[in-house]
Formats: C-alpha cells, structure tokens, sequence
C-alpha cells in the first residue's frame, strides 16, 4: 500500500468517525437520555448498512438488486476467499505454521536446540 492510499484510507476513516460522532453528538443533545441510545443506535447500524452497501458498489458486487441474492453471496464469499489465506499453508484455525529452521545446518524443527547439531540460533520461515 503507497502512502496516498494510506492518506486516501486515513482520511476516509476520519470522516466516517466525524459523521457518526457528529449524528450521536446531535441526536443526544436534542432528546432525552433513554429515547436519544435507541436513535443514534438504530443511526449507527443504518450508517453501517450504507457503508457496507457503498463498500459493495465500490468492489463491483450488486446489492440488493433483482438477481437472485445467492449470486450475491457467491460474490461475497468468493471475495473473503481471495483475501484469505491459501489452504496449503494453514492449520485447522486458518492460520498459517510457522516453520523454524537452524541457522548453523537449516534442519526444520520446532524445539529450542536444534535435534541434529545442538544449536540454539534458529530463523522463521513461512
């Protein structure tokens, strides 16, 4: 990631927080306690919902259009798998092992001396 799409997303996230802070600010000043949570959380989750949707447009998936929605979530699944980790190289939790090997002879092992020359210096490999 270059640092004007670092800029680009920080920026983003700054006016997404001054959006909500701002509704929540407005809505809590103007009602009363127990009546203003209940608005500004059905505000939060219906901001969340236009995100998402805005999210969707921007990756190219429909939401909410006259296809079948299985498509949809065909979509949606294929998008998680590409950002995933790959299957070859990951445990039953989805997360990837990680490999030491020796520094002095490069034998693969997971203890602290290495089992064929004794030493303790190893290295992580993915």
């Amino acid at each position: 990631m270059d640092g004007h799409n670092k800029k680009q997303l920080f920026l983003d996230q700054l006016k997404w927080m001054t959006i909500y802070l701002g509704i929540s600010f407005v809505i809590m000043i103007l009602l009363p306690f127990p009546i203003d949570l209940a608005i500004a959380l059905t505000a939060f989750l219906l901001l969340s919902l236009y995100r998402r949707k805005l999210l969707l447009r921007k990756l190219g998936i429909e939401f909410g259009s006259s296809k079948s929605s299985s498509i949809d979530i065909r979509n949606i699944k294929d998008f998680f798998k590409s950002i995933s980790f790959r299957a070859s190289h990951s445990t039953d939790y989805g997360h990837r092992q990680i490999k030491y090997y020796c520094m002095k002879c490069g034998n693969e092992h997971r203890e602290i001396s290495c089992p064929k020359c004794g030493s303790k210096m190893k290295r992580i490999g993915l």
